[in-house]
């Protein structure tokens, strides 16, 4: 059976939580089963950090949640311009972030109005996310080495700031 095939019979209700996000695929003219396996890698590589990111930036794991599939599944419609362009990790983070900013708390905000955003996020999955440079860069798109420099240059950048002593200034945190 095809992994977005659905079973005939009667179906079992999920939690929101527990409800796979399979690719729209077999609607779209060109789109093989490959590209349907490569979708449901990613997702199953990206999903819990996107839903822990859009969790944090908005205060609210239920909202998080919804807001991360639904960023995903967004993803899924553009999955073929996704390979063809800059890569499934910088179009799916660039969703997350369109998807989570009516939402965002006003902590975040002010965070992302005084840092550029690939800075903001790098210290909310860096410090908020424990997330290495390894897997916070795999997750924005970018190579750790670039992650770790948009994280040290937004903690200069913030030291600078009166953020009343709620910001590190350092390594510390």
């Amino acid at each position: 059976m095809l992994p977005y095939a659905r079973r005939p019979g009667p179906q079992t209700t999920q939690s929101f939580d527990e409800q796979p996000l399979l690719p729209p695929f077999p609607h779209h003219r060109g789109v093989g089963l490959g590209a349907a396996a490569a979708y449901t890698a990613f997702c199953h590589d990206h999903r819990p950090v996107y839903e822990q990111y859009a969790g944090a930036v908005t205060g609210s794991t239920p909202c998080g949640l919804i807001l991360a599939h639904e960023a995903l599944r967004e993803l899924a419609a553009q999955w073929p311009a996704a390979q063809r362009g800059a890569g499934p990790c910088v179009l799916g983070w660039s969703l997350l972030r369109a998807t989570t900013a009516p939402s965002r708390t006003s902590t975040v905000r002010t965070l992302q109005r005084n840092l550029s955003a690939r800075e903001a996020d790098a210290l909310v999955l860096h410090y908020r996310l424990g997330l290495t440079a390894q897997r916070g860069g795999c997750a924005m798109g970018v190579s750790p080495s670039a992650f770790e420099l948009l994280r040290r240059i937004a903690l200069r950048r913030a030291a600078d700031l009166d953020w009343g002593g709620h910001m590190p200034a350092s390594d510390a945190l």
